[in-house]
């Protein structure tokens, strides 16, 4: 009989994943990122400084988005897709990668973190008021100057081409890949760990903020990853969730390719600020009963979903 990873302690499952991850990443940025020097003739130190580079020259920009491919294959898609393999039989349904219990998740899915725009906006205001020290917030405002100048290359083009490009090289690949590893893999091996389906996505929310190292966004980014693993848990579909993270992202790639100020100023908001407190109440109010909502109707059950994943006296009702 066939042993499968996920019977396994889950400290073991997360540093074999994690491991497994860094492993395939390293491969594929070595032998992609000679390829990639090869065809676009810049060198990787060249590319480690953003405060040279040029905004208009189509060689970075060919660079980035290989970077990115290669990020998305070695670090997120396929580590996940062996690591589901070597852990259930069914890979494809140990990823939750099938359809929602009903229907009209797809449609809340999609609306709660639409609707979520006006808390998110507002937790990054809040977010930008916590008082770092002076050694710390050059560091900080140095990372946020490197990832604002990243867009601003990718964002900052005017062609309908682009535009396209950017929606599946930032929306897709994003959408796929961070929720196959923070909460295909992630959430629940941490739902297993701790028997609590909350206790799971928080933390799995949390390290998905933490892993982008923009701490100005850690707030807005944390409270997205309690969304999406909400609703990934509710709907019983990790599809729902990618469907979800793909339309915001898209949404604020589309806004800020008719609206090139939003690109400019990083500080710029969707939201008008004299009324943001208010909307972002109304956002919650919402949110939370849409929520609701998901939770009475769900068919999501921790023993169900962890059946067979350890030996019947181990197994607690998840609240």
């Amino acid at each position: 009989m066939q042993t499968y990873l996920k019977s396994r302690p889950v400290w073991i499952q997360l540093l074999l994943f994690i491991g497994m991850a860094m492993g395939l990443v390293m491969v594929f940025f070595l032998v992609g990122g000679i390829i990639l020097t090869q065809i676009t003739g810049i060198s990787f130190l060249e590319m480690d400084d953003p405060s040279k580079w040029n905004l208009g020259d189509d060689r970075l920009v060919t660079m980035l988005r290989g970077l990115m491919l290669l990020q998305f294959l070695g670090l997120f898609l396929i580590p996940s897709l062996l690591f589901a393999y070597f852990s259930d039989p069914q890979p494809a349904k140990y990823l939750g990668l099938k359809p929602p219990s009903n229907h009209v998740y797809w449609l809340i899915a999609v609306g709660i973190l639409i609707l979520a725009v006006p808390l998110v906006e507002f937790t990054g205001h809040l977010n930008r008021q916590f008082p770092f020290d002076e050694s710390t917030m050059k560091w900080i405002t140095g990372m946020e100057e490197e990832a604002a100048r990243t867009l601003k290359l990718l964002l900052g083009r005017s062609t309908v081409t682009d535009l396209v490009m950017n929606i599946i090289f930032i929306a897709v690949f994003a959408a796929v890949g961070e929720e196959l590893v923070f909460r295909g893999i992630i959430q629940r091996l941490l739902i297993r760990g701790f028997k609590s389906p909350w206790a799971g996505i928080i933390i799995a929310a949390f390290l998905f903020s933490f892993f982008h190292m923009q701490f100005f966004g850690f707030l807005p980014r944390f409270l997205l990853g309690i969304l999406l693993g909400a609703l990934y848990w509710y709907s019983g579909s990790l599809w729902t969730a990618i469907l979800a993270h793909f339309v915001y992202d898209a949404f604020f790639i589309t806004l800020a390719y008719f609206n090139p100020h939003l690109v400019n100023d990083p500080q710029a908001t969707v939201i008008d600020r004299s009324s943001i407190a208010i909307m972002a109440l109304v956002s919650a109010v919402i949110i939370a009963a849409l929520l609701w909502l998901m939770k009475k109707n769900s068919a999501a059950s921790y023993n169900e979903i962890y059946d067979g994943d350890f030996p019947p006296e181990e197994k607690t009702q998840g609240q």
